[in-house]
């Protein structure tokens, strides 16, 4: 979703930045601290304040939460598990550098969980979804001409989240959830834009199928979906 030669890399660090605000007083409940540390560092890997090779410390962290580390251990863990963070025990840890591959490869789950979300929720999904695509919709549209990949990943990510707390399925929830945060980071480095128009034309595709009940527009906007490329290198789209 961004050209890679206008996303700089940030030097390593030894911490998480300042702009990571604290948790609060460190009695809190253990698993609200964790809760608070994986959703501070999630926040900051998607505002681009971290960057893909940036180095963290769990110390460090822990000392700007006024918490122990064994929390920011556990929130760390949590971000590794999704594929987030990358770490070697007693050489480092570091934000993951997602490949325009490894986003492929996520986009390409994505795609097939999603489609089974779509068949399960599209007929039942309540009016304040519909109204909230709509406005994540509407976000995205006047993202565009800016080209700002934070701004366009924000809307789109918020767009396609509004389906999934519909589901019955909590395993399959669970499952969009984390492949989405690998699509997330790896489209702010990607070597060309996307298609941006088609990743438009499903979003109102969607937004047709869930405002009539009508799951043959739902899948529709999945097969458009299913053309969307992912582009693997400079000036040469995958075929």
């Amino acid at each position: 979703m961004a050209d890679s030669s206008t996303a700089p890399r940030g030097p390593a660090s030894a911490s998480v930045p300042a702009t990571v605000p604290a948790a609060g007083p460190a009695s809190i409940a253990t698993s609200k601290v964790v809760t608070t540390v994986f959703d501070r560092v999630l926040a900051a890997i998607h505002d681009g304040t971290l960057l893909p090779g940036q180095h963290i410390s769990d110390s460090e962290i822990a000392e700007q939460f006024g918490v122990s580390r064994t929390p920011v251990r556990e929130a760390i863990q949590r971000l590794r598990e999704i594929g987030l963070i990358e770490a070697s025990p007693g050489r480092f840890t570091r934000i993951a550098d997602v490949t325009p591959e490894q986003t492929e490869q996520a986009f390409i789950v994505w795609r097939a969980l999603y489609y089974v979300l779509v068949n399960e929720v599209v007929e039942r999904a309540h009016a304040r979804v519909l109204n909230a695509m709509i406005r994540d919709n509407e976000q995205y549209t006047a993202a565009l001409p800016t080209l700002n990949p934070h701004e366009i990943a924000r809307a789109t990510l918020d767009f396609f989240s509004r389906l999934p707390p519909e589901s019955k399925n909590l395993a399959l929830q669970r499952a969009i959830t984390s492949v989405v945060h690998i699509i997330r980071l790896g489209s702010l480095h990607l070597p060309e834009y996307i298609d941006f128009q088609a990743l438009g034309e499903a979003q109102t595709l969607l937004i047709e199928a869930v405002r009539t009940r009508n799951v043959s527009i739902g899948r529709a906007a999945m097969a458009v979906l299913g053309d969307l490329r992912i582009p693997l290198k400079e000036n040469e789209p995958k075929a």
